[in-house]
């Protein structure tokens, strides 16, 4: 079965045609478009962090209680238990650390050994000598000591150990910090989760724009402070998430530290050093709600129409009126002929060149493509 060239054309004519008819703005008000925008922004922001959320379970997983006690156990060469801690941040993803005191010394090297032989990928070791000052109680003398502070990573399936030690004398205390490492799917599922919000941000919003138009203007009050609401509730959180989004296209090296992710500001810590730890995960609880209520009252748009059965005569002929006038804008927007069809018949019957001229300037205004307007000069049908 073959396929023309023709065929494939006309396919791409019709879906490049459906896809500016669903994204085509419902006017060119300034107001307008910035509402548009900044839905698109927000809603692109919560879709970045969706993705990153979604990136983190191909990852590897954080070990557990058990598996890092052998990995302590492979460090310091004794079986002891260690004290474990897992941190969360809301700029990064999530790491652990384990801490084992040990009062014999440490030798740092073989412990780089025991993990290369495990089968590791590890690092060379740095090693820092020195002497610390020490007091003991009761005595007014100060005695040094040598001190060591010694530091290696390992890496193996995903997983990104940070090994070292600090002693004066034979005490000190050996810590393992870890976290995941980084993974090209993290970026990838970012980007794309970003991409998914804008493109469904800018339909939701011209969308809803749309069904409420032809609505009573009460109706339309309602749900534009409901909207300018939610976004000033979510503006916060939108911040915080594009501030990360940032930091995870940046370059960034396995043994600095976690990679940053996006999801991680909705974390309960604080984002800012003055903010409190609940405030963008409340504003985004808030925000959510505000914007499910806000499009809930726009659906119920169709169905307020249907309820003009008992209302004031006109009610309905003028909301059916209203309906049709934005399907002939929305046609005209894609379509040729549709829009000038539209420009004559919105200047019946003064079809002299200065009416033709300022409808076709409202109808640019409308987000009618300029070029699909037939200007004054050029040919209109004869009046009867």
């Amino acid at each position: 079965m073959s396929i023309s060239w023709s065929t494939i054309g006309h396919t791409v004519r019709l879906t490049v045609t459906g896809a500016r008819r669903w994204l085509a703005l419902p006017d060119r008000r300034p107001v307008t478009v910035a509402a548009v925008v900044l839905i698109a922004l927000l809603v692109g922001a919560f879709g970045a962090a969706a993705g990153s959320w979604l990136s983190t379970r191909a990852v590897a997983d954080l070990p557990s209680e058990a598996t890092l006690a052998d990995l302590s156990r492979r460090a310091t060469g004794v079986d002891e238990a260690p004290v474990v801690s897992r941190e969360t941040s809301p700029r990064t993803a999530a790491r652990f650390a384990a801490d084992t005191t040990l009062a014999t010394g440490w030798d740092s090297a073989q412990a780089r050994q025991r993990y290369a032989a495990a089968g590791w990928s590890v690092s060379p070791l740095t090693v820092t000598d020195d002497q610390a000052s020490v007091l003991y109680p009761g005595d007014k003398a100060v005695s040094y000591l040598p001190s060591r502070y010694a530091r290696f990573t390992a890496e193996s399936r995903g997983l990104v150990i940070e090994v070292s030690g600090g002693f004066v004398g034979a005490d000190g205390v050996v810590r393992l910090a870890g976290w995941a490492a980084d993974s090209p799917v993290v970026p990838a599922l970012t980007i794309a989760g970003a991409a998914l919000g804008l493109i469904t941000g800018w339909l939701l919003a011209v969308t809803t724009m749309r069904r409420v138009r032809p609505t009573h203007p009460a109706h339309r009050a309602t749900v534009s402070a409901l909207t300018a609401t939610a976004l000033l509730v979510l503006a916060a959180p939108a911040i915080a998430l594009y501030g990360n989004l940032v930091r995870t296209l940046r370059p960034h090296a396995d043994t600095s530290g976690p990679a940053a992710s996006v999801h991680s500001a909705l974390t309960p810590d604080p984002y800012w050093s003055a903010a409190p730890a609940w405030l963008l995960p409340g504003l985004t609880v808030a925000g959510g709600l505000i914007a499910v209520i806000t499009l809930g009252l726009a659906a119920s748009t169709r169905l307020s129409r249907v309820g003009t059965v008992d209302s004031p005569a006109g009610v309905g002929d003028w909301e059916a009126a209203a309906s049709t006038v934005e399907a002939s804008i929305e046609a005209a927007r894609v379509d040729r002929d549709a829009a000038q069809r539209l420009l004559f018949l919105s200047a019946y019957p003064d079809w002299t060149p200065g009416s033709l001229d300022r409808m076709r300037e409202r109808l640019i205004n409308a987000g009618v493509p300029a070029d699909f307007l037939t200007t004054s000069n050029q040919s209109r049908p004869d009046r009867p």
